[in-house]
């Protein structure tokens, strides 16, 4: 059996954890640059807000219902995250983290009449470790446990506690599938849905009895998975193993337009260093490096708009933030132009490959053990006394200077409460009079 263990309302139950007054208020967590609504909590939701509507033009909307507005705080959120996956762990045998607040779990080891205790005991302890609700979906294959998650937070099954599913039996798996849409389904697109609805099938049901190989005609190998898996056989194992990247990319849309060279290269060296460090979390290193730049596509239309990049390759792979940094800001002096005023710049680090699979040039006299070893020690200290304590001159600005024009909007941000020491949470005991 798979449970799917997924966090309800992740990014607003996570600011109602740490904010006393955001709890049992409606929560909105905004996007980069506090563009649009990304999150919202399940009282935000009944207000009829719509999911991705730009900021600006439901401002007046949120102030008016009292919504606790937050910026995003991806720092926390992926903290919190770890920590949901640590206990998910102690709990199963293997887990595959499949997004930042869902991971499929691997139930073998427990008997059939274990599973639901075994469910609710997890919603409870992730409940009581962290502050966070979760929803439990329990069912035999990936695609019935996303159903069995979701019928567990929106339309509970009969005699079936609060936050969990079990679709155990072809009963269950048949009353739940009576229950919702095609569009319910993971993996069942509307393009998805245009092409069954030529087959004649339109409702759950109907997709588990079809001839798997007339629907992999019309909708291809995914769906006649979708068709098997809703049976109850699995297509595909749990992917404990975080697979390499094929590239690390590092962009931001900037909280007003930039113009001055000097001001850009501090962004993309602080891109490239923290596009560096993502690197070596998975010990790979880059054979190239590109830059890319682009002015605001917003702006009046008697602006003119421009967007251009560059990319240098390197004969050795690296992945030191001095050689990488050097090239990103050698790609940006050949794409800027200081005619245009700049909204957003990017470093893309491509042409992956493990550390220890690099093979060296015959004319490359770098000591690469040496520069491993600098790169470890930087790592480890950042970590452990916080981000950018130890940071090439070139990107030091970011820090000394935070409010610097290239620095991504968040007026509302909670603080990092669990990675910043300077941002941990402050509980005062007041005796009543």
């Amino acid at each position: 059996m798979i449970a799917l263990v997924d966090a309800n309302s992740f990014y607003a139950s996570v600011e109602q954890v740490f904010d006393p007054d955001a709890a049992g208020r409606p929560v909105v967590v905004l996007s980069n640059n506090d563009g649009c609504v990304v999150a919202a909590s399940r009282d935000a939701k009944a207000l009829g807000l719509e999911m991705f509507k730009p900021y600006f033009q439901i401002k007046h909307l949120l102030e008016g219902q009292q919504v606790r507005i937050f910026s995003s705080n991806y720092t926390l959120y992926d903290d919190m995250s770890r920590r949901l996956t640590d206990i998910y762990r102690s709990h199963a045998e293997a887990v595959e983290v499949y997004s930042i607040d869902e991971c499929f779990l691997s139930l073998g080891g427990l008997s059939p009449c274990e599973y639901m205790a075994w469910g609710r005991e997890l919603r409870r302890q992730a409940n009581q470790w962290t502050g966070i609700p979760v929803g439990v979906g329990i069912a035999p294959s990936k695609t019935l446990a996303k159903l069995a998650n979701h019928m567990s937070k929106r339309d509970p099954m009969p005699d079936h506690p609060p936050g969990v599913c079990l679709l155990s039996s072809a009963e269950l798996v048949d009353a739940a599938l009576g229950r919702v849409e095609l569009g319910d389904l993971w993996g069942v697109a509307r393009g998805t849905i245009r092409r069954l609805a030529r087959l004649g099938i339109t409702t759950p049901r109907e997709l588990r009895d079809a001839d798997p190989h007339r629907v992999r005609e019309h909708c291809g190998v995914v769906g006649q998975r979708i068709v098997y898996e809703l049976r109850g056989e699995p297509c595909s194992e749990l992917e404990t193993a975080t697979p390499d990247r094929k590239n690390v990319c590092v962009s931001r849309s900037f909280s007003s337009t930039v113009a001055d060279l000097d001001e850009l290269s501090e962004a993309v060296a602080t891109f490239a260093a923290q596009a560096a460090v993502k690197l070596r979390r998975q010990d790979l290193a880059a054979g190239s490096v590109a830059t890319f730049v682009q002015t605001d596509r917003h702006a009046p239309a008697h602006v003119e708009q421009y967007a251009n990049s560059a990319a240098v390759c390197f004969t050795v792979a690296s992945f030191d933030t001095r050689e990488l940094t050097k090239a990103a800001l050698l790609c940006l002096e050949r794409v800027y132009r200081s005619q245009h005023r700049y909204k957003k710049a990017g470093v893309l680090l491509g042409g992956l490959e493990k550390r220890e699979r690099v093979q060296p040039g015959l004319f490359d006299r770098r000591d690469h053990a040496a520069s491993h070893r600098l790169m470890s020690v930087i790592d480890q200290v950042n970590r452990e006394h916080g981000a950018g304590r130890i940071r090439l001159a070139r990107a030091s600005a970011f820090q000394l200077r935070p409010c610097r024009t290239w620095h991504m909007r968040s007026d509302n941000r909670s603080p990092r409460y669990t990675t910043r020491w300077d941002e941990l949470p402050i509980a005062v005991a007041r005796t009543q009079p």
